[in-house]
């Protein structure tokens, strides 16, 4: 019998600064969270896995879909915070993977690969992913969170400025001196870290980045990241959707004519 129960959990709030209502978005007949949950489905390490929602239209929409939702509090500050109100509901959970509401085209195995990750390590407490950097604009995006990492595998620190600093030479040459990896914001924590994260007061770091993983490595708890080299397009403008939306169209056209 296995000895963990792992969980997926999928926040999606209504309130979105720039697509307001953002998981119910529809894109070539299905909305937003529709696709995302299709996604999850496919994915073969969970157990279970469900939407954690602040929003009587997207719960409503969820279930009507047949996928499992919970409602959680409007003020929650963050994803993280959701899936640790969740686990509230199903104290049998040993570990939770986060995805994100609003990658439509996040790929199941990527799901799978940070569950056994967190699962097959001893000691682990949270996991993430990054991507080498392959893009010179991607350095100088304040949207593209970087992260360097240590010889362990540990993240050692999250910013939206291109780090590590390269003197002495251009930003736009940088990829040549060394390499860089942006952050994916998919996680894994066992449920004790979501606990403890609970109780940990913002890091000013956090405050000035406004990256909650600055206020977890502040207090001392390791974030191993995995490298990858998927990676998904998450929605977080008009110009996201119209990209998105045109991969997905495309997609569908040509699984129509085979």
């Amino acid at each position: 019998m296995n000895a963990y129960c792992t969980m997926g959990i999928i926040p999606a709030r209504y309130a979105s600064q720039r697509l307001p209502g953002k998981p119910l978005i529809m894109i070539n007949g299905k909305s937003l969270i529709q696709r995302v949950c299709e996604r999850v489905e496919q994915a073969e390490k969970l157990d279970h896995f469900c939407v954690a929602t602040d929003d009587i239209l997207i719960y409503n929409h969820v279930k009507k879909l047949g996928y499992d939702v919970v409602m959680t509090r409007y003020d929650q500050p963050s994803g993280t915070f959701r899936c640790a109100e969740v686990l509230g509901q199903f104290p049998m959970v040993t570990h939770v993977v986060n995805i994100q509401g609003d990658e439509p085209l996040i790929d199941p195995k990527l799901i799978d690969q940070m569950a056994s990750f967190i699962i097959g390590k001893t000691g682990m407490k949270i996991a993430t992913l990054m991507h080498q950097i392959e893009d010179p604009k991607d350095l100088v995006n304040p949207n593209v969170v970087k992260v360097t990492v240590n010889t362990k595998g540990e993240a050692m620190y999250f910013s939206r400025q291109a780090i590590p600093f390269v003197r002495d030479f251009p930003v736009d040459t940088w990829l040549e001196h060394g390499e860089f990896y942006k952050h994916i914001g998919m996680y894994a924590y066992t449920a004790s870290a979501l606990k403890e994260i609970e109780n940990f007061a913002i890091h000013p770091y956090e405050s000035m980045e406004r990256l909650e993983q600055l206020t977890w490595l502040s207090n001392g708890m390791p974030i191993f990241c995995m490298q990858t080299d998927s990676h998904s397009r998450g929605i977080d403008t008009e110009e996201d959707l119209k990209v998105v939306a045109e991969i997905i169209m495309r997609a569908e056209k040509q699984a129509q004519r085979s």
